[in-house]
């Protein structure tokens, strides 16, 4: 039997005030919805960036309306691009971001972002090679220098820990911690993401949090602005501080079936402060709290929400979710007055590739009359086995010229694949027969099929 998969991690909770007071910041896109910017301000947010760009053809539908509204409210602002690494596109997704994000160059902006988290199968060498790219054509169009968005140990496994990039400041997102590991040799880090279960007024639902390293007076200048102090900057929206948690996340299995059924659990605990009677206090179950177990799909960047469970008297919880595609799971809980967030490590779940299906197009006679019935026939396979409940789409076209039209929708059949339509052409006709792909198949289209007159 395969042993579940099980990871954790320190709460939330474990984060602690500085000696130092930091700027505080968010970081959005369009998942967080409408944001009433106004109320974020007055919740102590000095700054946010937001998402604007990823590969080269897509902007997010936000961008535009929320720096507009932060910079209407005097929050400093800024753009970043979610790369989508591959050989040869830096200079490409570089020029697209800066077109639709740019210019940069006006008071209160942030310098621009390169959001650096799926490698797109690429080397350390070929990774590094784009990264350098992509920075310095941004760098020559925009005259700002752009700032690198990574994890530790993505940079570390990615990257090879490359100590070549210190010119850009660093962007460091590590959750739980009181203070973040900078990878690749930077001095220091610039910006911290210290969670991404962050309250803000004005936002509904979670925020990635973030701080700032050094004055108001270093972050105005950092936005094109004057002012601000050399003072410590004034605390911005907190983090739950209840007694620190941990919660684990198992996986039944690491690898299911498409749309196979997998179990995950884990357990949410406190640990008590050490005392003279407890020097080394055992957890204790923290019960009856939700947690929310998410996913993130294979290539995206997005989480999206599976599910909920309660823990027990315990503090377990036991969820059986259908898995349709290969992704990374994690659980968190949110945290409430008396326990603090927490947030368990990444559990990957991969499912087999899509099944590659066949569709094929017969006819019961290759010349009719004129309006004389024609039955168009053919079934849809998996190798040798026949795929029942696929749907097929019809399509005719003109002998010469002309456009495909579809004139059927059908099903096709147990046992064999079966699907069958009756025509009654008045002319020579083409056709053809195409099975859509899905999450679980690899879509066909079939021979073309010529149905002449007499």
């Amino acid at each position: 039997m395969r042993r579940p998969a099980v990871v954790s991690v320190t709460a939330l909770g474990a984060l602690v005030a500085s000696t130092v007071a930091y700027a505080d910041g968010i970081d959005l896109s369009h998942w967080q919805g409408t944001v009433t910017w106004s109320k974020v301000k007055a919740d102590g947010v000095s700054f946010a960036f937001m998402k604007a760009t990823e590969s080269s053809n897509y902007v997010d539908p936000t961008y535009a309306k929320n720096v507009a509204a932060a910079q209407a409210v005097g929050i400093y602002h800024g753009g970043y691009h979610f790369a989508r690494p591959q050989v040869g596109t830096a200079v490409a997704q570089a020029r697209w971001f800066v077109a639709k994000a740019g210019p940069f160059n006006t008071a209160g902006t942030l310098p621009p972002v390169l959001d650096l988290e799926v490698t797109g199968s690429l080397t350390v060498a070929q990774l590094r090679t784009w990264t350098t790219t992509w920075l310095t054509t941004v760098e020559e169009l925009t005259g700002r220098t752009p700032i690198i968005y990574t994890s530790p140990s993505f940079w570390r496994s990615h990257l090879g820990d490359s100590t070549a990039f210190h010119h850009y400041p660093l962007w460091v997102a590590h959750w739980g911690v009181s203070s973040p590991s900078v990878p690749g040799g930077w001095p220091r880090w610039t910006f911290w993401q210290r969670t991404d279960s962050g309250t803000v007024s004005g936002i509904g639902g979670r925020v990635d949090m973030n701080r700032f390293n050094g004055s108001t007076a270093d972050l105005a200048a950092l936005a094109l602005k004057t002012g601000g102090s050399t003072a410590p900057a004034p605390p911005g929206p907190t983090i739950p501080t209840g007694a620190a948690t941990t919660v684990s996340l198992a996986a039944s299995r690491t690898t299911s079936a498409i749309n196979g059924s997998v179990t995950f659990s884990g357990d949410l605990t406190s640990t008590p402060a050490a005392s003279p009677t407890a020097p080394t206090p055992k957890p204790v179950p923290v019960a009856t709290r939700t947690v929310t177990l998410s996913a993130r799909d294979a290539g995206s960047s997005t989480w999206r929400t599976v599910t909920t469970a309660t823990t027990s008297t315990t503090g377990h919880f036991n969820v059986s979710v259908r898995v349709p595609r290969s992704a990374t799971y994690r659980v968190s809980w949110p945290g409430d007055s008396t326990y603090a967030a927490s947030q368990s490590g990444l559990v990957p779940v991969t499912t087999p590739g899509r099944t590659v299906q066949s569709i094929d197009l017969h006819a019961t006679k290759p010349r009719v009359r004129p309006g004389e019935q024609v039955m168009i026939y053919g079934h849809v396979t998996a190798g040798t086995k026949g795929l029942a409940g696929r749907t097929v789409r019809i399509y005719k076209k003109p002998l010469v010229g002309g456009r495909w039209t579809r004139i059927a929708t059908k099903t096709s059949l147990a046992p064999t694949g079966w699907y069958s339509t009756t025509v009654r052409p008045l002319r020579g006709r083409i056709y053809k027969a195409v099975t859509p792909g899905t999450l679980w198949y690899v879509g066909d289209t079939s021979n073309q099929l010529t149905v002449r007159m007499r």
